[in-house]
């Protein structure tokens, strides 16, 4: 299990604004919410969610949050399933280690299954998850989407080991916000069109957020999406190493998406068949249709400033018959002409610190059809995916930062959930933004009990103020709101802080926001 505590205290240390918004989010929404600590073993999170929840499907407290201790293992008795409610579980605060979900073997009386079969929005926080169950079996989709319109939310979690693919989309309008998480071996080279990270199955997707994560050792490709609609994509910040097999990032009809700022390599090392006419891509999206136009609208894609390369050592283990998967497909060619961006995206060989070693054993085996075929080597972990400063990568953001996940060099994303702080004591209540994600206004609305002067800053990820709204004085009412033109500002995630002074008071609130161009 990764061990990250080291590296999140140089992050917060690296931004005392970041510091700032994690503690006043936590400190809040602990008033608002009912937390339950739940005592690690055999069924206990199962046991402890099925208790709050009524014979008629009604929960005892619709806000209630699970906390799972430091370093305990829960075994489950089979999936966690849950209908028509919010169900929320995070690691203590302060956690040293993360809380793992295992599956349970029949042995135990439960009989393994995948972790999360969810009917309704999930949120995940501070956790590590495997589908492997204690006995060494694996399990299939880790977290399974069973219902249209759920919003999947994750935050600074694991997720291994699935024979599979770690999200699998049953139902349509799936919403998943993924930030500082890593998704690590998936599938098994014994079949590699399996191991996904993410698999729509056809289903439509709502919003696709990806940012400062890291997936790696993945027998096939981390998106999947076969042939539903995307409407919002944000691939940004995330580090890609050992996508084996198929088209990498597989958009197909996506209708606004961005795929900025991230570093893979070795992404569909497996390679291509050179008397094949399917072409594999590192990333990939299709024309919309003329009736998809209509529908949707005109589709726009940003991709810039990425570095995508296969190391040596791989290309020089391909037969005669095989070469290099292609980095991108027309499409995405002709939107990085578009915005002239090609100059931004490299081909840079990148040396880290401390990663799995390279697959050419994997590379041979799949091209002499090796009956048992080497599997990825997880040997050397916990691996670290940062590397030195001499690299381009190093400066060749968007901002000049680095390229991949801002995790491996001190660097978080603020927490991905839609919810916005809730009431503070005094009464002032931030409501949250609308439309969001939004392009390239929005409204944030709140309520005020009494006169104030109203002010907005909004920051970056990274700490950076980035714009603000002069202070303008409002008078006290519910559902007041302040306008936010954002059309100076790039695609992804901000944080915005409202101030409201009153002749003896300042209150602050702060919110989460996802721009999507």
């Amino acid at each position: 299990m990764e061990m990250y505590t080291k590296k999140i205290s140089r992050a917060l240390l690296l931004s005392s604004f970041c510091m700032a918004v994690l503690a006043v989010v936590l400190g809040q929404d602990a008033m608002a919410q009912r937390m339950v600590t739940v005592d690690p073993g055999f069924a206990t999170l199962n046991a402890a969610i099925d208790s709050d929840t009524t014979s008629t499907g009604a929960r005892v407290d619709s806000n209630t949050v699970y906390v799972l201790k430091s370093g305990g293992l829960y075994l489950l008795d089979g999936s966690i399933e849950h209908r028509n409610y919010h169900l929320s579980i995070v690691a203590e605060d302060g956690w040293t280690e993360r809380p793992k979900l295992q599956p349970a073997t029949d042995g135990q009386g439960g009989g393994s299954s995948r972790a999360f079969r969810p009917r309704g929005n999930l949120t995940l926080s501070g956790l590590y998850v495997t589908n492997e169950d204690e006995l060494g079996g694996l399990n299939t989709r880790i977290i399974r989407v069973s219902e249209n319109e759920v919003t999947i939310s994750l935050d600074n979690c694991v997720l291994e080991k699935d024979g599979q693919t770690a999200f699998r989309f049953d139902g349509d309008n799936i919403n998943l916000y993924m930030t500082n998480s890593v998704v690590k071996n998936i599938g098994s080279t014994s079949s590699p069109d399996n191991g996904r990270v993410i698999d729509d199955r056809g289903n439509d997707i709502g919003t696709l957020y990806l940012e400062n994560n890291t997936f790696y050792n993945i027998t096939s490709q981390v998106l999947r999406d076969d042939g539903g609609i995307i409407k919002n994509a944000h691939i940004n910040q995330n580090t890609v190493y050992n996508s084996a097999k198929n088209t990498t990032f597989e958009f197909v009809h996506v209708i606004k998406g961005s795929f900025t700022n991230n570093l893979m390599v070795n992404s569909g090392f497996l390679g291509d068949n050179k008397n094949d006419d399917e072409t594999q891509y590192n990333v990939k999206v299709d024309s919309l249709t003329p009736e998809e136009v209509t529908e949707f609208g005109v589709q726009s894609f940003t991709i810039s400033n990425n570095n995508i390369m296969v190391e040596s050592a791989i290309t020089a283990a391909y037969p005669d018959s095989a070469q290099a998967t292609t980095a991108f497909n027309a499409t995405v060619e002709a939107y990085i002409a578009e915005q002239n961006s090609g100059s931004t995206n490299l081909n840079e060989t990148i040396t880290f610190t401390n990663a799995p070693e390279t697959p050419t054993t994997i590379v041979t085996d799949f091209w002499s059809e090796a009956a048992e075929p080497a599997e990825f080597s997880t040997t050397g972990a916990p691996f670290d995916f940062g590397y030195t400063n001499s690299a381009n990568s190093f400066t060749a953001g968007s901002n000049g930062q680095q390229l991949g996940s801002l995790f491996w060099h001190g660097g978080i994303t603020t927490s991905n959930e839609d919810e916005v702080i809730n009431e503070s004591p005094n009464a002032f209540v931030l409501k949250g933004n609308y439309p969001n994600p939004f392009n390239p206004s929005t409204n944030i609305a709140f309520d005020l009990d009494s006169p104030s002067s109203v002010s907005i800053e909004v920051f970056s990820v990274i700490g950076q103020k980035v714009m603000s709204i002069p202070a303008q004085r409002m008078n006290a009412g519910t559902n007041q709101s302040i306008q936010l033109n954002a059309t100076g500002l790039s695609s992804g995630m901000y944080i915005y802080r409202v101030t409201a002074k009153t002749a003896s008071n300042t209150l602050v609130n702060i919110g989460r926001m996802t721009l999507i161009k």
